[in-house]
């Protein structure tokens, strides 16, 4: 409602004057925008509403204020006026997307956390994960590599599965995706995210990680728009390893040779290495890598029909040589409405190339001593070899074959999502949708010919490709959707009911190929057809069918009372029939407490405009196995010799390789919650906080079987479980609990400075509870070196009674400086003959041995707690955004300093133990890199990952409209700042290690580093 009494007349240009205020309560409203319409000449009311402005006869004014109805008021010949605003509903009562509908936030009874656009596209960056983190509490996002185009690890609340960390169910436009959908952030209109079983219990089967609703874009009535943005920057590298150059090096080498009674004789075999002092890790960055992005949109429409068309291409080169990422997607929205029937449909089309980086580049280029030639000073041979001129031949030739090889993925994928709906009668609406998502990826990885020569023109052999070879790996995908939804909503009287039924069926087809290849004529023909040996095809194919019903009855009393039941009844073809389908319960119910009239005639109404309580009850499921996982198969693969003496043959065979079980069923997570939500001061200063309780049952585990059950396949180095050393069983039980709190501040002041603060915080406390009564180490991964696994101990492991994933470690008890501590040393330890300068370990037990039963837990990948904060603020066109992530308690283990010690590189070797530094609690270097010194089941390499980031700094600046005369509606300039600072006490590349989530989390290999980026864009709108 807005009343205008016009006091005094004079001539048509006036110093008007005027007071703002609450229709309701009649008071005054501070920081009120008053514009001139169509012009950024204006002021903002005082801390009494009221205003002073020189305004023409003819003008009109735009009253605006947060959470309150804008006006436009026409200027004729008043002087003063008395301007009352009312509470704008529909901006209290924001829309947010829930499972197969929407609700009012005020109507929500469950745990849902929203961003919108404008958050989303602060943060530049092709995967929409890394834009999320900070921004919603019990969302954990960590990078997970620093590769462009990189995936980040999305953990809500806590860890998955002990199977796999797991992640959530991504929704597009109501379709359901096979993992994440890799949209580009400029397309998305708004991301909602159910957190708690109840909210997401209506997506049952795959819900266990959480659920990810994305909503695409989509025109608006009335207008054509036309949106262009644009970025471009650099990155780079803010941390290394630092390693010894050509002098340093030397020393390092002279006091192990010594120790070792050995002679250094580097310049015996190499008289040149005295030139040398190069720096392959430098060599192998690319450092200041460009990025970019470019979108245009066009979008519009008529009250019937609506339209939009958003083009996007991202490109960005890696700061390591040999890796890039490059996408250009394409995704079209329309909507169709007429009377009782409306029509939605969205069509995306996504085209990426990828080029990674060689395996294990970082460890191989440490490896290089400072005397080895650089790459560009090593003598070309034949066009396919090189001479080096390093004793170290097969070190520089690991590194020389990796840098030559070639792997670079093309990948296509579309989506379509397609729904039609009708009111047959007046609240009861039939919708049907259909989904189609394709997906094709060719990864080509060729390995040319490079024969690797000694300085006297001897062939290495050990250090060369001798054979080129081209791999070429297919991967297709294709998932069809049906969905047929029933729904009902009615209101009568104070009673509002709504009801949902949903039958839904899903078919996801996957399919690898894997052709090869070697010998070929030449290193330029690359085609499959150039090899001279052709290896044997592989082909495998798997189809996954979902079966799911859906029932749920939503009830609200006059916005006080709220009720939210649903029941889901979902069928897998990845189970047997016996126990093929699960049945998942929800439960969630809220009272607005502000709505009750005890509350609002008490004296909390005249600064508290919002108090609900929620509390939610709801099971989701878990099917991420592989198909076919509970039924016996036939395998080729092995062979077989039929008969005897000079008849005798080989023959390749089919048998049952594998144990399975028919019994598997789904994995079942129990989720509680309770939650408040406030407002104050007219919504300005709002705040969250829930808390919640999941109970993971029925864990999905592969269980190791005796080699007595006859599988014959050797287990692979490293020791984990394969499918012919295991048995998938239901074994095992896990809690995730924990806190969150978000609060957000808004405020506007007089001088139409406006300003606003959002903060989020998360801590989760994982727990494994049950392993199938195994109380030792059940499972282990977290292999710190990638060159050397095979060699390396684990450092994580699945235990019960502690969080999943964890570091169980040998805890070091420093160096042995004297002759008393190696003597009391080796006397303890019947078995070792530990040397002065070696690193003594704890035994634990007693038992006179150094071994995995000495391991004690020395904590976790997964953070303690988690807090984000972002600020906005802005004044007469510029604006500027700030936001900080801080992450404790998480322990990462610096495989890459374990590396650099094992391989005498690092700089720290020294001021490693020697007889000429004795007091040194640095171990001495050893020539065996897995000497217990530096093995990594030893603890001295785990550091904590605590850190401080400043994740963005964003400062912009936006052209007023009458510089072209109101016919650009913006025009807008910024520059971004990327990571600019990390505060941190870690060593390693970068405090922040995602890795696969579960067993990697916390293991820094030191293979992708995160960059630092500096941007400058603009974003154009017409």
């Amino acid at each position: 409602m807005l009343s205008i009494i016009p006091i005094d007349s004079y001539a048509q240009d006036v110093l008007l004057k005027g007071r703002v205020t609450d229709a309701d309560s009649d008071e005054p409203l501070p920081g009120v925008n008053v514009i001139i319409q169509n012009t950024s000449q204006g002021t903002t009311t005082n801390f009494e509403g009221e205003f002073t402005l020189a305004v023409a006869s003819g003008e009109s004014l735009v009253i605006s204020y947060i959470g309150y109805q804008d006006q436009v008021v026409a200027i004729t010949t008043q002087t003063k006026l008395d301007i009352k605003l009312s509470v704008d509903v529909e901006a209290l009562d924001e829309v947010v997307v829930i499972g197969y509908g929407t609700q009012k936030k005020k109507e929500i009874t469950g745990a849902v956390g929203s961003v919108k656009s404008e958050d989303i596209l602060k943060v530049p960056t092709s995967d929409l994960g890394e834009s999320l983190q900070g921004q919603i509490a019990g969302v954990d996002v960590q990078a997970s590599s620093g590769r462009p185009g990189a995936e980040a690890n999305i953990q809500i609340r806590g860890v998955v599965s002990a199977k796999s960390a797991g992640g959530p169910l991504y929704i597009v436009d109501g379709i359901p995706f096979q993992g994440n959908p890799n949209i580009a952030p400029e397309q998305i209109k708004s991301i909602d995210v159910l957190k708690d079983g109840a909210a997401a219990s209506v997506y049952g089967t795959r819900a266990a990680g959480g659920v990810i609703l994305i909503t695409t874009k989509r025109g608006e009535e009335g207008k054509l728009s036309v949106d262009f943005s644009a970025y471009a920057g650099v990155q780079n590298i803010t941390s290394n390893t630092p390693l010894n150059n050509h002098q340093e090096q030397l020393y390092v080498d002279h006091n192990r040779i010594e120790s070792e009674g050995g002679m250094q004789n580097l310049y015996l075999f190499n008289p040149k290495a005295g030139y040398n002092n190069s720096d392959y890790v430098g060599d192998v960055q690319n450092n200041n890598a460009v990025m970019q992005s470019y979108n245009l949109g066009v979008s519009g429409g008529s009250k019937n029909l609506k339209f939009n068309v958003s083009t996007n291409y991202f490109n960005q080169d890696g700061v390591l040589i040999n890796s890039g990422f490059e996408r250009f997607t394409t995704r079209m929205n329309g909507e169709y409405t007429q009377g009782k029937f409306k029509a939605f449909a969205s069509v995306g089309i996504t085209d990426e190339k990828r080029e990674r980086e060689p395996w294990g580049l970082y460890e191989l280029a440490i490896a290089q001593k400072p005397w080895v030639p650089a790459l560009d000073q090593n003598t070309p041979v034949g066009g396919n070899g090189l001479v080096v001129e390093t004793e170290q031949v097969e070190n520089f030739g690991y590194l020389a074959t990796q840098l030559s090889n070639e792997n670079n993925t093309d990948v296509m994928a579309t989506n379509l999502a397609l729904s039609l709906e009708y009111e047959i009668v007046k609240g009861l609406k039939y919708k049907a949708s259909f989904g189609r998502n394709t997906y094709s990826s060719e990864n080509v990885f060729f390995q040319p010919q490079l024969l690797i020569y000694r300085e006297d023109g001897s062939l290495a052999a050990g250090a060369s490709q001798m054979e080129s070879r081209m791999t070429i790996n297919n991967f297709l995908s294709n998932s069809t959707t049906f969905e047929n939804i029933l729904s009902y909503n009615k209101k009568f009287g104070k009673h509002s009911l709504g009801l949902t039924a949903v039958y839904s069926f899903e078919e996801y087809n996957n399919e690898t190929r894997t052709v090869m290849t070697e010998g070929l004529l030449d290193n330029q023909t690359k085609v499959l057809s150039a090899g001279s040996v052709a290896f044997l095809p592989q082909q495998y194919i798997s189809t996954n069918t979902l079966v799911g019903k859906m029932f749920r009855a939503q009830y609200n009393y006059d916005n006080r009372y709220l009720v939210s039941l649903s029941v889901r009844n979902d069928g897998s073809s990845n189970f047997s029939k016996e126990n093929r389908y699960g049945t998942f319960y929800g439960a969630s119910a809220g009272w607005n407490v502000s709505e009750e009239s005890f509350f609002q005639n008490s004296v909390l109404n005249s600064f508290m405009t919002g108090l609900k309580v929620r509390a939610s009850f709801g099971e989701v499921g878990n099917q991420n196995i592989s198909p076919y996982s509970f039924m016996p198969r036939i395998e080729s693969g092995v062979d077989y010799t039929f008969g005897v003496g000079q008849n005798e043959r080989l023959a390749t065979g089919a048998v049952f390789r594998r144990y399975v079980n028919p019994d598997l069923k789904w994995e079942t997570t129990i989720s509680r919650n309770i939650g408040v939500d406030l407002a104050f001061f007219n919504d300005r200063l709002t705040v969250s906080y829930d808390y919640y309780n999941n109970n993971k049952e029925d864990m999905l585990l592969d269980q190791t079987i005796p080699p007595s059950f006859g599988t014959s396949v050797t287990e692979p180095a490293g020791g984990n479980a394969t499918p012919y050393t295991s048995i998938l069983v239901n074994a095992g039980n896990m809690v995730n609990k924990g806190h969150e709190i978000a609060i957000g501040y808004k405020h506007i002041h007089e001088n139409g400075f406006q300003w606003g603060v959002n903060y989020t915080f998360s801590s989760n406390v994982n727990e494994v509870t049950d392993l199938n009564g195994v109380e030792g180490f059940a499972f282990r991964g977290g292999i710190p070196v990638q060159t050397r696994a095979g060699f390396q101990d684990h450092t994580t492991f699945l235990k019960k009674g502690y969080p999943a994933g964890a570091f169980f470690l040998l805890e070091n008890q420093g160096v042995i400086k004297t002759e008393e501590q190696l003597k009391a040393y080796n006397e303890s330890l019947p078995g070792v003959q530990a040397e002065m300068g070696d690193m003594m370990y704890r035994d634990v037990n007693g038992d006179g041995v150094i071994d995995d039963n000495d391991r004690v837990y020395a904590g976790s990948g997964q953070a303690k707690f988690n807090m984000g904060m972002g600020l906005n603020a802005s004044y007469k066109g510029f604006d500027l955004f700030v936001q900080m992530y801080y992450s404790h308690g998480a322990m990462i283990y610096n495989g890459a300093n374990l590396y650099s010690y094992g391989m005498g590189r690092h700089k720290d070797m020294q001021y490693a133990w020697s007889p000429a530094n004795p007091d040194s609690n640095i171990a001495a270097v050893r020539s065996n890199s897995e000497h217990p010194n530096t093995r990594s089941s030893s603890d001295f390499f785990l550091e904590d990952g605590s850190y401080l980031r400043i994740r963005n700094i964003t400062l912009g600046y936006t052209l007023p409209k009458r510089l072209f005369n109101n016919k650009v509606n913006q025009l807008r300039f910024y520059v971004t700042a990327q990571n600019p600072f990390t505060i941190t006490g870690y060593k390693g590349y970068d405090p922040e290690v995602g890795g696969d989530g579960l067993y990697m989390r916390g293991v820094d290999q030191g293979s992708y580093p995160i960059t630092r980026r500096f941007l400058g864009g603009v974003k154009f709108n017409f």
